[in-house]
């Protein structure tokens, strides 16, 4: 049976931005499938009890943390520009939307690019529209679309699932009951990955 990748992403994170240009290649090699999700990290922080400040009020840490997440981009051979904001509600609850025409890894790739590839705003109706043109939609039922009642509840009730289960960032690799948080884990699940397909080939 193909594996299910579960990737819980914010598209205010840069180590998600990171992890997603990996992860379709790690599924192709392992026969997997990826399904994305979004989180809103701030609440699930809140959620698992982390009452710490963010990383961006802590100088030392943000230095660090963003010169690391520059050596990433580097490796991967990916640009990184800091955006102008640090909030995707729209944009997150926009996956839900792609995900219901099969195009949540396009949407994925073209909003990744822009908020953090380019240094976009994550909420500036502009860029939401440009992704918009990309994946050739409408970008008035969109728009209604992310705004609407209905995808406020559908990504709460999204939210509150990935608190039961345990989902307290991103980005979030989950499959079945193993879980890998952060883009330095994907080495193991990759590992996970071939581990699982051996065990499923000795399968009788």
């Amino acid at each position: 049976m193909a594996a299910t990748i579960v990737f819980w992403l914010d598209f205010i994170s840069p180590f998600a931005y990171l992890a997603n240009s990996r992860l379709p290649g790690i599924a192709q090699r392992h026969g997997a499938s990826i399904e994305y999700r979004p989180l809103d990290v701030q609440r699930a922080k809140l959620a698992a009890g982390n009452f710490a400040p963010s990383t961006r009020s802590m100088p030392d840490k943000a230095r660090f943390i963003r010169r690391d997440r520059l050596e990433w981009a580097q490796r991967y051979g990916l640009p990184m520009t800091d955006p102008k904001a640090f909030r995707a509600p729209r944009l997150n609850r926009g996956v839900l939307y792609a995900a219901d025409r099969s195009q949540a890894r396009a949407y994925a790739n073209a909003a990744f690019h822009r908020v953090w590839g380019l240094g976009g705003d994550p909420d500036d109706e502009a860029l939401l529209r440009d992704v918009c043109v990309q994946l050739q939609w409408d970008a008035g039922d969109y728009l209604a679309y992310v705004a609407s009642a209905e995808a406020h509840e559908r990504h709460e009730q999204m939210q509150k699932q990935a608190w039961r289960d345990g989902v307290f960032g991103v980005p979030m690799m989950t499959v079945g009951e193993e879980m890998f948080w952060g883009n330095d884990r994907l080495d193991f699940l990759e590992e996970y990955l071939a581990a699982l397909s051996a065990w499923e080939g000795e399968r009788p």
